[in-house]
């Protein structure tokens, strides 16, 4: 009878064992409900673990939320007290905590996974960098603070770690992960609440190198070309106007000319550096606008140095520059043809003294040429045929015909045109931009200082 007794209660002991595991089985595969991105926690937890890319985005769903807890690791009234104080700690002075509670990450390493996220999110405000990333890593049971720029000052790495050490280490020893982690948010938002930030409004804004750069790069040349005007006026070096006016000329173009390469250099320096596209825009956009008014001023002290008065080469007196109108009478037929059709430009200066005159020519017009009969300005083209037409065998001819508008003499002058070529049509492959880096969610974009520090229980 105790025998039978004994296999009795074996009997029954393993059937309750039966059912409780088959209970437990049940419990496995009944359906879970589904996290913040979307996944179960069997998928996250057993499956595999959290990437950077999977980590839930509090702010997605939510702009007021801090909190990500998609493992339901801390209690939805602890998350609720912890988005509370990190909102009020946002509204009086723009820091922005985020806390991430998780509870594996695999293998990686946590503080390049803070790193990552942190970066990913953007957390802190653009400009001043004033976030922080509180992560909480159940399985490696560490929990690291991970603290932007304009946090470092007030949050070093000394006082992140006694926080965690004071405030937070001994309740998740214990398991008490709410009390633990309100604790240490508490003393970090007491720590960065009196102090002060500004957020940088320059998302929406172009940066002021953008304007100040094609300002005092027209500052520049125009003192520098006010000071060589004033160098050409006063060398010895040239003789005549015409030559005071080509060196001027000549001196803007080249201003002109550094400035586009300085345009390209710029350019190319700042994109390096990671300058906006629309930015780099607008500055070439003005640096090239530059070139208008410096053209406008290369022409006006061009002019002044060549309406000057001069000295009379005879008896030292001052020559007076003489009016369109009456200048004529000083000039030979041909000159007044060349004048009339604009294809030359004379100065005539006069001096009342002893009447010494200085005449000095301008070319206008480059379609004009010396004749080759009279010599006037005034050889230009006045017909263009084709003779013979090309094959894809033969060359063709074209006959250019020039004729002197002052004296008549005609010439022409044949240019070969080259032999018809077959061409065949080839396609393109595509291509297409890699994006920049995203900031992530609806943080304020805020970079990571590489600050912060880490404990483990």
């Amino acid at each position: 009878m105790n025998l039978q007794k004994i296999n009795m209660d074996c009997i029954i002991k393993k059937l309750f064992c039966t059912i409780m595991l088959a209970l437990v089985s049940i419990g496995d595969v009944y359906p879970q409900e589904a996290t913040e991105d979307g996944h179960s926690p069997s998928e996250i937890t057993y499956n595999g673990q959290y990437t950077v890319d999977k980590v839930p985005n509090p702010k997605t769903n939510d702009a007021s939320a801090f909190v990500a807890n998609p493992d339901g690791i801390i209690s939805e009234e602890t998350v609720y007290q912890l988005n509370t104080m990190l909102q009020n700690l946002e509204a009086k002075n723009k820091a922005e905590v985020a806390v991430v509670v998780l509870n594996s990450i695999g293998d990686n390493d946590i503080f390049d996974f803070g790193v990552k996220l942190f970066e990913r999110w953007g957390i802190g405000k653009k400009g001043s960098d004033n976030g922080l990333l509180i992560l909480f890593v159940l399985d490696q049971r560490k929990i690291r603070f991970e603290t932007g720029y304009g946090l470092e000052g007030v949050l070093p790495d000394a006082i992140c770690k006694r926080i965690q050490m004071n405030e937070m280490v001994p309740y998740f020893k214990e398991g008490n992960y709410d009390e633990g982690m309100l604790r240490g948010v508490k003393k970090t938002v007491e720590t960065v609440e009196n102090e002060e930030f500004f957020e940088d409004d320059s998302e929406s804004e172009f940066p002021s190198f953008v304007f100040v750069v094609p300002v005092a790069v027209l500052l520049i040349v125009i003192i520098a070309m006010l000071l060589k005007s004033n160098t050409i006026a006063k060398s010895k070096k040239f003789k005549y106007n015409s030559e005071r006016y080509n060196a001027m000329k000549a001196y803007g173009s080249l201003i002109i000319g550094m400035i586009f390469v300085g345009i390209i250099i710029i350019v190319i320096t700042l994109a390096i550096l990671g300058v906006s596209l629309i930015s780099l825009f607008l500055l070439g956009f003005l640096l090239f606008m530059d070139m208008i008014p410096i053209n406008i001023l290369k022409n006006v002290f061009a002019n002044k140095l060549r309406r000057q008065s001069v000295r009379c080469k005879n008896c030292g007196a001052l020559t007076k520059l003489l009016s369109e109108t009456n200048d004529n009478k000083y000039l030979t037929l041909e000159q007044s043809f060349e004048e009339k059709i604009k294809s030359v430009d004379y100065d005539v200066f006069l001096c009342e003294n002893c009447g010494r005159v200085e005449i000095n020519k301008y070319n206008e017009k480059h379609k004009y040429s010396n004749c080759p009969q009279c010599g006037t300005r005034s050889f230009c083209l006045a017909n263009s045929y084709i003779a013979t037409r090309p094959t894809y065998v033969s060359k063709g001819l074209r006959i250019n015909v020039k004729r002197c508008k002052y004296c008549g003499f005609q010439q022409e002058d044949s240019v070969s045109i080259p032999r018809l070529t077959h061409t065949s049509s080839g396609g393109f492959g595509g291509s297409s931009f890699g994006g920049g880096r995203s900031g992530g969610g609806s943080f304020g974009g805020g970079r990571s200082g590489g600050g912060g520090a880490t404990s483990s229980w």
